[in-house]
């Protein structure tokens, strides 16, 4: 049988939280399987591949098989593996050097959620519940806050000259009506193979803006909870609109100016 999950929506007070359907079905037809099997079951990619296990459920066994037992290693540094692919790559344009603020993002991430892993082999930890429901969104969100910490800490030390001078009416046309991030042209590999080498070359705060951006965080609300670009970088909102504006004339000169060297 399944084991259920215990942790409750609200204050504790609530639902219990369910594993989707799909995922509980997984489960029980994996239990059915000897640990051989089902380690290599769980080594099956890409997401394509027949027989693909869902990172839940490799993490619901993770949870479950005695740590003394050999194969419960195994699949952790399968799930291990899995969620590096979910966090940002740790080096820069080309490959060749390395970016401190992926590879802080990427640590932190990482770090905290072998420390869940640690701490629910002692005692059950009810944070790892929503990894078991939606295991990429819990991931996003946690690299996302960590993205906010690193973004938070990068900016105290570093400025721009003159950031919060007006832009000109040359930016203002380079920006009217253009989207870096277009969905008909990011499904273009080449397109956002150049897009990310651009934003990289950007300077550090209309990088961070530009990225923080990308993942739809909005530069500004009225709501006190929910996490703003100003808020994070601690900047006017008339500020983060002029980096955007200058970040994005550069993008649209340079990607233009590439693709028209292909």
């Amino acid at each position: 049988m399944v084991r259920p999950l215990r942790k409750r929506t609200g204050t504790g007070t609530g639902t219990l939280y369910v594993r989707r359907a799909a995922v509980e079905a997984e489960i029980a037809e994996l239990e059915q399987l000897g640990p051989s099997e089902l380690l290599a079951r769980c080594q099956s990619r890409p997401k394509s591949a027949v027989g693909f296990v869902s990172p839940e459920a490799i993490l619901y066994f993770v949870r479950t098989i005695d740590p003394a037992n050999h194969h419960h290693e195994l699949l952790l540094n399968i799930l291990i593996s899995r969620t590096m692919r979910l966090l940002p790559k740790s080096d820069g344009t080309g490959g060749t050097t390395v970016d401190i603020g992926r590879l802080s993002i990427r640590d932190r991430v990482l770090d905290a959620f072998v420390d869940l892993l640690l701490a629910d082999q002692t005692e059950y930890d009810e944070r790892l519940d929503y990894f078991e429901i939606n295991f990429n969104g819990a991931m996003a969100k946690d690299r996302l806050d960590a993205s906010a910490q690193v973004w938070t800490e990068s900016n105290r030390s570093e400025a721009l000259e003159n950031e919060d001078e007006e832009i000109t009416a040359e930016v203002e046309s380079a920006v009217e009506h253009y989207d870096p991030f277009d969905p008909d042209e990011l499904d273009k590999k080449d397109y956002r193979r150049m897009l990310d080498g651009a934003i990289d070359a950007l300077p550090p705060l209309q990088s961070q803006i530009v990225e923080m951006l990308r993942q739809e965080i909005p530069i500004t609300s009225g709501d006190p909870s929910i996490l703003t670009i100003s808020r994070v970088l601690g900047k006017a909102e008339k500020t983060i609109r002029n980096q955007r504006d200058r970040a994005f004339a550069t993008l649209r000169r340079r990607l233009e100016r590439k693709e028209g060297l292909q």
